[in-house]
């Protein structure tokens, strides 16, 4: 990658903080170019194939359908939902940024949710990091499973990955995330999107790959994401559950 992880550090947190200024909360010119500079530097310091540079593509700062009649307020709504799941982004963009920095310890458990980081802390330390994704995704699935009363399909099995989410993070969910239509959808994606492009892939075959660190460390970054949302919207029922593990 062309920029040095601690400037796409700087750069992100920067662009983090500019993203609540009036100009850019207002949308218009001052938003379309805040969100090129966010692709921008996300692109050269993780890649334009990274999972978090590609799930802006499905970031919405508008309302998918209205009328001369729709008030003014539900378009703003709409916009600063967007504006606050690209934040999401670039908070997980940070956290994969600053793993790859020289450092004393593999990772930094403070950036990441403390029972998944316990789940794959020592696979971590031991920088197995083809292992690491699967584990992320048999974790966070088995949590959202567990945490929303083991939901199943109109057959009456166990509903798993792309369905899974797909029912949890429903418009009509009592668990779904979001306030606005848009938000709500975005992480209903985010989430099936984690399930088709992690759990789909990772627990079924080992990949080899020359990034193996920066593509595990930027899962764990994602899975974390969807784990901290989750108690944060639904803290009473998302108790902590053990899993273990044979490492």
């Amino acid at each position: 990658m062309d920029v040095r992880p601690e400037n796409a550090i700087r750069d992100l947190q920067e662009l983090k903080d500019e993203a609540w200024t009036a100009e850019v909360e207002h949308g218009g010119e001052a938003l379309t170019l805040w969100q090129t500079r966010v692709r921008t530097v996300m692109e050269r310091s993780l890649g334009p194939g990274h999972h978090l540079t590609g799930a802006l593509e499905d970031v919405r700062y508008t309302l998918s359908a209205w009328s001369s009649s729709t008030p003014d307020y539900y378009s703003d709504r709409a916009r600063h939902a967007g504006i606050r799941q690209t934040c999401g982004l670039i908070d997980a963009a940070i956290y994969d940024l600053r793993l790859s920095l020289p450092a004393e310890e593999p990772a930094d458990q403070r950036a990441y949710d403390p029972e998944l980081w316990e789940y794959v802390k020592r696979t971590v330390e031991a920088e197995d990091w083809p292992k690491v994704p699967a584990m992320v995704a048999t974790f966070v699935e088995n949590h959202v499973r567990t945490w929303t009363g083991d939901p199943v399909d109109s057959h009456g099995g166990p509903l798993t990955g792309e369905g899974l989410f797909s029912k949890v993070l429903a418009d009509d969910s009592e668990f779904r995330l979001g306030e606005t239509g848009s938000e709500i959808e975005g992480w209903r994606r985010l989430g099936v999107g984690f399930a088709q492009a992690i759990r789909n892939v990772d627990p079924r075959r080992i990949q080899s790959r020359n990034d193996a660190r920066r593509y595990a460390i930027g899962v764990l970054g994602l899975g974390s994401l969807l784990l901290t949302q989750l108690r944060h919207e639904h803290p009473e029922p998302f108790q902590i559950v053990t899993v273990e593990t044979d490492e």
